[in-house]
């Protein structure tokens, strides 16, 4: 049984203030996970990390910051696990071109758990420098082979874009980074955790195509079947070619891996005809359009399903992606599917990320859950 207690500071005006609301009822945390908009991020991190020294303290900024109280925007929110868990914390500072070098600091932490079973590594990732695939590799470089699973998400912020504005963070002991990923490897000493995947989203036709040609550094693809991929993707979503940019946030790309789909968001037309998009997409992948689901009957069934494989989950954790949030704010089904998550799951928190990781993959346009038994 994880114990664990929860906080919200909402004095924006004094920072001090904000945390000492948020931390009040934490005694002595194993790990501190919170979440806030990034305007008094650095000063959130900085004073949870000086309260709390021989706590391992890992946060990051985010468009909306989720609990039992709902999906709020600008405040700080956190969760102190209390006990049943030992964990250990570290960061790979240059997640966009070293990710690599930092394997000891992965292996250390591992070492410093000791367990490898009912153990994972939970990251957040700095946004809009083409990351998170680095720093998962560095990740799994030596947690793939010990059996232990990533989950994950990109910091965001209160614009819940890159085009308005670039700063998101992450923060780990008081230290925050504008550029590299954080992550702490956590192990429930008396019970399971089950991590879960949720896809709103369904082919638009069915029809199936194979990238061609692509860079995946830049996350671009040239052509699908040696046809350029703006002009592909405009006849199936059936708009002329300086119209697509209007169907990016509806019709993102679905990545075929087997049985499962990844969903991938396009980012923007490039030159010649190409797409960027904001994870990676490889040569040789099969690809399809996708368009939203029913996603009132998904996002039910995602919860039964949890509530059923673990019937008293402790602690949860939720990973939301922006555009997910943004969806259901716009459809007004924001507030109703926050009271579904307080309702199943008491003991949760979670936050609107820019990207989502899981095991050894990024994409978008996705939520993800962490459940502690």
């Amino acid at each position: 049984m994880v114990k664990c207690a929860f906080g919200t500071g909402k004095n924006k005006d004094d920072p001090r203030a904000c945390v000492s609301e948020a931390v009040k009822d934490f005694k002595d945390p194993k790990i501190i996970i919170f979440f806030s908009g990034e305007k008094h991020f650095r000063e959130y991190a900085e004073i949870i990390g000086e309260m709390f020294p021989r706590s391992v303290s890992i946060g990051c900024s985010a468009y909306r910051v989720w609990d039992g109280f709902g999906a709020d925007k600008d405040v700080l929110k956190a969760a102190a696990v209390e006990d049943g868990i030992t964990c250990s914390g570290g960061v790979i500072e240059k997640a966009d071109s070293f990710a690599l070098n930092y394997m000891d600091r992965v292996k250390k932490c591992l070492d410093d758990v000791g367990e490898t079973e009912n153990t994972v590594c939970v990251e957040f990732t700095v946004p809009f420098k083409c990351m998170e695939e680095y720093a998962l590799m560095a990740l799994n470089s030596v947690l793939l082979r010990n059996g232990v699973p990533v989950i994950g998400g990109s910091a965001s912020n209160i614009e819940a874009d890159g085009n308005s504005c670039r700063e998101a963070y992450v923060a780990l002991n008081g230290r925050v980074y504008a550029s590299g990923c954080v992550f702490a490897i956590i192990h429930n000493i008396n019970g399971r955790i089950s991590l879960y995947k949720e896809n709103i989203y369904e082919p638009l036709t069915g029809r199936e195509f194979t990238v061609t040609k692509a860079n995946s550094v830049t996350r671009t693809v040239m052509t699908y079947d040696d046809v350029p991929a703006a002009k592909v993707y405009a006849e199936e979503v059936g708009v002329p070619a300086d119209k697509i940019s209007d169907c990016f946030f509806n019709n993102p790309i679905g990545q075929r891996f087997g049985d499962d789909t990844f969903i991938t968001a396009v980012q923007e037309e490039g030159s010649n005809g190409s797409m960027r998009h904001l994870a990676r997409i490889n040569e040789g992948t099969k690809v399809m359009v996708m368009k939203e689901g029913d996603y009132r009957a998904i996002t039910a069934g995602t919860i039964e399903k949890i509530k059923r494989e673990t019937e008293n989950p402790s602690f949860v954790m939720i990973f939301h992606c922006v555009a997910m949030t943004l969806l259901f704010e716009d459809k007004r089904y924001l507030d109703g599917y926050g009271r579904m998550l307080a309702e199943a799951f008491p003991d949760f928190i979670g936050f609107s990320c820019l990207g989502e990781q899981l095991e050894t993959k990024h994409f978008n346009h996705t939520m993800l859950a962490a459940v502690f038994e």
